[in-house]
């Protein structure tokens, strides 16, 4: 396992630099191909410039599944705490916070986990 800082930070250097620009969520593909162009001196081909695109959706994916995830969550722990607190149904729970009918077996589910 590697822990990687942001780009720029002084404490790394050659590959670990490299992988820190590659693997950065926060950055875009046209700011990873400008530092691996100037800092590494890595020619930008068609192909490298496709598996850096690619790199950088892959990325972008796993957060947002992260975002949807936490969300998930948060709304499961809201729906407990309302049936906890207010004896209400998990239905009842629902309705309150607005679930929309169709996502509510998802939390329905979600709940006897």
């Amino acid at each position: 396992m590697v822990c990687l800082g942001s780009y720029g930070d002084e404490k790394y250097t050659g590959v670990l630099k490299l992988l820190s620009v590659l693997l950065s969520s926060e950055k875009e593909p046209y700011e990873k191909k400008q530092i691996l162009q100037e800092d590494f001196h890595i020619k930008m081909t068609k192909e490298l410039e496709s598996e850096v695109a690619i790199m950088c959706n892959l990325s972008k994916g796993i957060e947002e599944k992260g975002i949807r995830q936490g969300k998930k969550e948060g709304i499961l722990t809201s729906i407990r705490s309302l049936m906890e607190s207010m004896g209400w149904s998990a239905e009842q729970a629902m309705t309150a916070l607005k679930i929309p009918e169709p996502e509510q077996m998802q939390y329905v589910n979600g709940l006897k986990k």
